[in-house]
Parts: C-alpha cells; sequence; structure tokens
C-alpha cells in the first residue's frame, strides 16, 4: 500500500517545475445539520505572490450525499484576482460539481471530481470551464495526530471566444500533500498541507508557464 501511494506521489511531483511562488491559504468550515445527506459548506481563500495579495475567493455551497459513493454539489464563488492594472478585478463564478467515490482498497480511496463553472467577470466575456480532478487518499496515519497523505491532478478546459478546439485545455494542477489533526482531542478541527505545480497556458496555447505553491488548509466539521 505504501510503494502504491509513494508511485502516485511522485508521479504529481514530476510536474514540479517552475520558476515563480505563491502562498494560499484557505479556512473553511463544513456542515451537515440535518443527518440527511445534505452538506453545507463555506470557505475562504487568499492567494499572495512576494507578499502581495493577488487573488482572495469566497465560496458557499450546498450538496447532497446520494450514497458512499456519489454526491452533488451546487454553489457560487465569488473572486477578487488582481489583473494587469494592479487592481483586483471581481468574479462571480456560479459552480456545479458531481463527485464519485470509489470503494476503499487497502486503505486507499480513489475519488473524481467533474466542476462546471460559469464565469463572468468584469470587462470580459463570459465563458463556461469544466475542471476534472482525480485524487487518491488513504484513510492510513501516523501518530495521534492522523497524518495522512494524500495526491491528487486537476485538469481545466475553457471554452473562451475567440480561441481553437486544441486551446480549451488550458491549465493542469499537480498537488501532493498530507491532512492532520493538530490537536487529537479535537478530531473535528483538520489542516492540510500542500505543494502544487500549477501548469497554466499563455502566448496563444504555445507555452505552458508553471508556477510552484505551497499552500495550508484548515477547516472544522460540525
Amino acid at each position: 500500500m505504501k510503494r502504491t501511494l509513494l508511485a502516485f506521489v511522485l508521479a504529481a511531483a514530476a510536474f514540479a517545475h517552475a520558476r515563480d511562488d505563491q502562498l494560499w491559504l484557505n479556512y473553511a468550515v463544513n456542515a451537515s445539520p440535518w443527518d440527511n445527506g445534505v452538506m453545507l459548506h463555506f470557505d475562504q481563500e487568499v492567494e499572495f505572490d512576494n507578499s502581495k495579495l493577488m487573488d482572495e475567493e469566497t465560496y458557499m455551497s450546498a450538496g447532497y450525499m446520494f450514497c458512499d459513493y456519489v454526491s452533488v454539489h451546487a454553489g457560487h464563488r465569488i473572486v477578487r484576482e488582481r489583473g494587469a492594472s494592479g487592481h483586483l478585478v471581481t468574479e462571480q463564478r456560479p459552480t456545479a460539481d458531481i463527485c464519485l467515490y470509489a470503494p476503499e482498497f487497502w486503505t486507499l480511496r480513489f475519488s473524481h471530481r467533474s466542476r462546471f463553472e460559469y464565469r463572468d467577470r468584469s470587462h470580459v466575456q463570459p465563458n463556461m470551464r469544466y475542471r476534472e480532478r482525480f485524487q487518491l487518499a488513504t484513510s492510513w496515519s501516523v501518530t495521534d495526530y492522523a497524518i495522512s497523505p494524500y495526491t491528487s491532478v486537476e485538469v481545466f478546459f475553457s471554452d473562451k471566444s475567440g480561441i481553437s478546439s486544441s486551446e480549451v485545455f488550458d491549465c493542469m494542477r499537480s498537488q501532493v500533500g498530507f491532512t492532520f489533526v493538530p490537536w487529537p482531542s479535537e478530531p473535528r478541527l483538520k489542516c492540510a498541507m500542500y505543494f502544487m505545480a500549477f501548469h497554466f497556458v499563455s502566448n496563444g496555447a504555445r507555452d505552458w508557464d508553471p508556477l510552484n505553491v505551497y499552500g495550508f488548509d484548515i477547516w472544522y466539521d460540525f
């Protein structure tokens, strides 16, 4: 099992050549108030480049867990991203997710998320974007702090005005990290630390520009 997980981690890390670095911080709350499969989620993310705020995002969603293997989610993300002028530009982004989970095998569990986004940005033609994420996690953990590794790869397809079919694939994120419980006496409070190689296309889809991302997530499950 450990060798299988290590192989996936190394495969994702193979994309980790990048020139620039960023720091991403995410704070989230999850709730299942009625114990009937309904899930509520809220998070706030901020992204820094050379100590300068480049992006801040607020996301709210509601979901339903049909069974152990299928869930759906509908949400809305508000993005304020720093544009070429140096000012933060606002984007409204309704989203819809379909998540599939494979049965656990040797403490490993594979999941697949399909996300559909409608991107409505200031002074830019609105467009649809499809994101497909494959993730491998494990229930195996180390110490009372429940340290568990995971890895994922996500690809992006954007239907922008005026681009050819060969240019719709414009982003890829390869991530490795681990989750943990900072205080074993409070298992509902959880954290994650990760490294992400974020490759995006520029210059008419001819060049892949890499970006190193170091991230920290913290969330509470009610």
